[in-house]
């Protein structure tokens, strides 16, 4: 796959998640094996603001890289502006368009997957952002805005129009948010009329997903959200019966657990404990479903009252198994 400068082969990319692809996040994907990284979605309006809080989202580290910067927004000069921000100010390898996301405050908005009830109004706005930077420009929809509306194909079509270089598709509409099942061959159609590169996404939770989704799409690339969280090692897996292997190496419980450790002390580098702490509770249920008794280990670690607690907690959890291998 081609994008840009950007030559890959069956790349597997981490998607854009709200609240979970900070920097630490990204970083652990990066090392287990993922090709592309994307940082959390950004608010056009937030860069043209000049707000430091948004300006957050939009740092990352040279082992990030390649890396997308995700922005959202529904004026095309605000889009076009903030996108000529980013490339200025952080040099991303991609910027991508989020014509995708379903949350209730993005849609007020008039952004995210909104812009599927307003194909020219999205048109312009890709359109705005690839005119005002030479950094290649990608983007991520639904397939519409409800079951009665499926326009996954038509905008396809104008954003390969307006110079997007790739395309992502999540194969729900923005009515079903992650219910229902994922309709992959929505994914295939879209990919036999495009010339761009597509890159298939929804209900990628094993390494064997990503294999049947290359298989039954023919997708360009594969894009792994939920399925990544707390399980960097997909990456490495999918990687692994890609290249031919019979089989993957499975992570024990306590690996997933000193992978939990790791990534507690990522995010402290960043962030102080307080912050670490209140960041980690999305990803311990995700980190410890194999664990013997997970929900009593689960409710220790939501209420643990401070990071301190928190490390104690798992570090006794990974000494217990290791006493218990030895018996």
């Amino acid at each position: 796959m081609n994008i840009g400068k950007l030559q890959i082969t069956n790349p597997l990319l981490l998607a854009p998640m709200s609240g979970y692809t900070d920097s630490p996040f990204r970083q652990l994907c990066k090392e287990s094996g993922a090709d592309i990284v994307y940082t959390e979605f950004v608010s056009s309006e937030g860069i043209i603001r000049g707000s430091e809080k948004t300006y957050e989202y939009l740092t990352f580290k040279p082992p990030e890289k390649p890396i997308g910067i995700q922005i959202f927004g529904h004026n095309p000069d605000s889009m076009a502006a903030a996108a000529q921000y980013i490339e200025e100010n952080y040099q991303p390898d991609i910027i991508d368009l989020n014509f995708g996301c379903s949350v209730r405050k993005v849609i007020k908005k008039n952004a995210g997957a909104a812009l599927l009830k307003d194909l020219d109004l999205l048109e312009s706005i890709a359109a705005a952002v690839v005119k005002a930077v030479k950094t290649p420009v990608t983007a991520k929809i639904r397939t519409g805005w409800n079951h009665q509306s499926i326009v996954a194909l038509e905008v396809a079509k104008r954003l390969e129009n307006a110079g997007i270089k790739a395309l992502t598709i999540h194969p729900r509409t923005a009515s079903d948010g992650y219910r229902n099942k994922a309709n992959w061959n929505i994914i295939a159609e879209v990919k036999q009329s495009l010339k761009i590169p597509v890159i298939g996404n929804g209900d990628i939770k094993t390494p064997e997903d990503v294999t049947r989704m290359f298989n039954v799409t023919g997708c360009d690339a594969v894009m792994i959200g939920r399925g990544a969280i707390g399980n960097p090692w997909i990456f490495r897996q999918s990687k692994d019966l890609l290249e031919g292997a019979p089989s993957y190496a499975s992570p024990s419980v306590s690996d997933q657990l000193n992978m939990c450790l790791r990534h507690i002390q990522m995010e402290r580098k960043f962030y102080d404990d307080e912050h670490t702490n209140r960041i980690m509770k999305k990803f311990y249920r995700w980190y410890i479903r194999e664990f013997p008794n997970a929900s009593e280990l689960r409710n220790q670690l939501m209420q643990s009252a401070t990071l301190a607690d928190t490390i104690r907690i798992i570090e006794e959890s990974v000494s217990d198994l290791a006493t218990s291998n030895e018996t």
